[in-house]
């Protein structure tokens, strides 16, 4: 990173900036956006690139998350829950980088998340999801015990990968709890910043991290967690939703080019 000048710092500010504003928005952190471009712009191994989005994600989902808990759309009870199961699997996930080529686990995951991604960019507003609510508090459909297993494994996924836990967390909470959608980005945000401590310390402890970039990359993401939040009281469900979708196909494509074109894997 010693080439690194202004106009890569601009560059990853203002990449930071996007991710930022996106991933508030939408609840998922940011990382499907910054993952990819880590690989094909810095060609970093794998891991590095996971392991410096998790920081970067960190300082967006925090900045984010702020903002949400000021506007009382986060539900304190399912976050909480959420993330005490998510933090053993963001361990995981940190540690299984160091050893696993996850081929398969890719393939699997990255159809789910087609899957899923399609079926919500074509019907966002069917299958149950609600429309967006003004009192965050209607979450009644609510159980510790499937958020725990869900949690763990989401953390899991988010470390492992460096995308954030939000593409498990928002249809989690959306169809299997029926929360209000822009509860369900809002307490997803909250939940990624809790699990991202954890996820980011495992990565660094494994030097995972590349900081100049993850700095510069923090600085825009913070800045655009802001404007994500400001934005996301203001945007229609089904858009939210539609929204996410891109983010999960995105997602989706990122771990099909990870699986079959870098090498090593």
């Amino acid at each position: 990173m010693s080439l690194l000048n202004g106009m890569h710092a601009a560059a990853f500010v203002g990449l930071g900036f996007a991710a930022g504003t996106y991933g508030t928005l939408i609840g998922v952190g940011g990382g499907v956006l910054i993952v990819p471009v880590l690989l094909l712009w810095l060609h970093v191994a794998p891991k590095d690139a996971a392991g410096t989005s998790m920081a970067v994600v960190l300082a967006n989902a925090a900045s984010g998350s702020a903002s949400f808990l000021r506007q009382r759309r986060v539900d304190l009870r399912a976050g909480i829950a959420f993330a005490l199961a998510g933090i053993p699997g963001a361990v995981l996930g940190g540690i299984a980088d160091q050893f696993v080529a996850p081929r398969l686990f890719s393939i699997l995951f990255a159809t789910f998340l087609a899957i899923v991604g399609l079926r919500l960019l074509v019907r966002p507003g069917q299958s149950g999801v609600p429309t967006a609510t003004a009192n965050p508090s209607v979450t009644s459909g609510f159980r510790v015990g499937p958020a725990i297993a869900i949690g763990l494994v989401a953390g899991f996924v988010a470390s492992l990968f460096g995308v954030g836990g939000g593409i498990v967390f928002v249809p989690t909470m959306a169809y299997l709890f029926a929360f209000p959608a822009h509860v369900a980005t809002a307490t997803s945000t909250f939940i990624i910043a809790l699990t991202a401590i954890v996820a980011t310390a495992t990565h660094a402890y494994y030097h995972d991290v590349l900081w100049v970039p993850a700095a510069w990359l923090a600085l825009g993401a913070v800045a655009g967690a802001q404007a994500g939040a400001r934005i996301a009281p203001h945007v229609h469900a089904s858009g939210l939703l539609r929204l996410f979708a891109l983010a999960v196909l995105i997602a989706s494509g990122w771990l099909f080019y990870k699986t079959f074109a870098v090498p090593g894997l």
